[in-house]
């Protein structure tokens, strides 16, 4: 079967081919289209020409074909908003309005750094479909830091993470940001969240405590506080 959908994203017109047969993938692909692949049960064809699939139909819905359209014209992933925010995938221009901080470590320098940056939107985004995504002020399109999804642990779910630049703290976008990501996580992954703050940290444990988080001791190295939310936790 062959389905053919048309998805219009930032006023671009992409025409999605879905199918579970791979002439009518690879034609498609040559043209130019973007391509995804039906999984379905017993099929005998090869689809490995295909970045994307489904295993049902039912799952190429709007939001699932306009993400791949994104991904395949180089643009942001919409995570979600808030009155103040929208919070969505960095993208490489980002990186000319990230500036160093006194307290950034190694990992920070990718965000002001334009082919690191590069590299974690292909890898990170790319791959894991989550990461630290862009906190941008509605009212001006700002930069104002950066909130998400850092690791994965087994037992303490994923982890919550946030950076508010210098000049927006203690504004309320800290919490504003983190609540976004919290939602969006919830509904995609259902899974609980933890949070890592260092001992020097006096704002953090504050920010967690409202969002729900409760300190359950330190690392076992002594050299961070972790925070739980959700019932693995408990």
């Amino acid at each position: 079967m062959v389905r053919e959908q048309d998805v219009t994203v930032e006023n671009i017109c992409c025409r999605v081919v879905i199918s579970d047969e791979a002439r009518a993938l690879l034609a498609a692909k040559a043209a130019g289209r973007v391509i995804v692949a039906y999984l379905r049960e017993n099929r005998t064809e090869d689809l490995s020409m295909a970045r994307y699939g489904v295993e049902d139909m039912e799952a190429a819905d709007e939001r699932y074909l306009e993400r791949v359209a994104r991904r395949e014209l180089g643009l942001p992933w919409l995570i979600g908003e808030s009155e103040r925010l929208t919070l969505r995938e960095f993208t490489a221009e980002d990186g000319k309005h990230v500036y160093p901080e006194p307290e950034d470590k190694e990992a920070d320098k990718v965000f002001y750094d334009e082919e690191r940056l590069k590299a974690y939107i292909r890898g990170q985004y790319g791959f894991f479909e989550y990461g630290l995504w862009a906190v941008v002020r509605k009212a001006d399109g700002r930069l104002l830091g950066k909130a998400g999804l850092t690791g994965w642990d087994p037992e303490g779910g994923m982890e919550l993470a946030y950076h508010i630049f210098t000049p927006y703290r203690r504004q309320g976008y800290g919490e504003e940001a983190c609540r976004i990501v919290l939602s969006y996580a919830s509904q995609e992954y259902g899974c609980p969240f933890y949070a890592l703050v260092e001992p020097g940290n006096k704002a953090s444990p504050g920010l967690l405590r409202k969002l729900g988080f409760r300190f359950t001791g330190q690392e076992c190295n002594g050299s961070r506080h972790r925070y739980c939310l959700g019932a693995r936790c408990l």
